[in-house]
């Protein structure tokens, strides 16, 4: 398995409240989150780190407070230089979550400032989600996803994976949603994709818990389950 694009739904988030701080330029924001994915039989954890600015960022790195001596080194989401991202690589993802600790997070902006910033990581996880039904029903010309309600989840997301490339993400759900349709001339694709009938997709479920409610700066947890569907079927 390649590296989870779970940012997806974290960059929207985050565009969408850069417009009630549009007056925080060259500052930056960090996040450090537990990811949970299955691998063979096993549920494996990984560290993602995030930061974010109203600005544009030239670089980001990222200590954590139990291994100072070692240091992340951040990327730009694509072309999006005000947000940074490193996701454990698949191989070193294991069966014990992260420690809990201290990220510290220091930036430097494209006009030559420079800003320090913190994330407070907790032990706290989320169980893997469970899908009952992934079923493209041709009467309703929609994919249709049913799953169990998992324990601490803030939210949930849906992406559509074909191949390694994300074609599809959902907008957030609550986590009160049990169910989700998709449909080709519905929203969420990516610009100039239609799913091809007959083709099979991996159908990605994201839970999200937050340190605190609907922050989406602040994510403590992420666990992820994958399945996969028949489009047209």
């Amino acid at each position: 398995m390649k590296h989870l694009k779970i940012f997806t739904l974290i960059l929207a988030i985050a565009v969408l409240a850069s417009c009630k701080k549009a007056d925080e330029q060259a500052t930056g924001i960090g996040d450090a989150v537990i990811v949970a994915k299955k691998s063979g039989t096993n549920t494996v954890y990984g560290l993602s780190l995030y930061a974010y600015t109203f600005s544009t960022f030239k670089s980001v790195q990222a200590v954590s407070s139990l291994a100072p001596e070692k240091t992340f080194n951040l990327n730009s989401f694509q072309s999006y230089k005000s947000n940074f991202y490193y996701e454990t690589p698949d191989a070193s993802y294991t069966t014990t979550p992260p420690a809990a600790a201290t990220y510290n997070f220091s930036a430097t902006f494209e006009n030559g400032v420079s800003d320090t910033f913190q994330d407070e990581l907790s032990t706290k996880v989320l169980a893997l989600p469970v899908i009952d039904t992934c079923l493209y029903y041709s009467s309703r010309h929609a994919l249709r996803l049913t799953w169990g309600k998992v324990t601490d989840a803030f939210s949930y997301s849906i992406n559509i994976l074909d191949g390694e490339k994300i074609v599809f993400g959902s907008v957030e759900l609550s986590n009160k949603v049990q169910s989700f349709a998709i449909s080709a001339n519905g929203g969420g694709w990516l610009s100039g994709f239609t799913p091809v009938s007959g083709k099979t997709y991996t159908v990605r479920m994201n839970a999200f818990l937050f340190e605190e409610q609907n922050d989406a700066y602040n994510v403590q947890a992420i666990s992820v389950k994958d399945t996969t569907a028949v489009w047209g079927n």
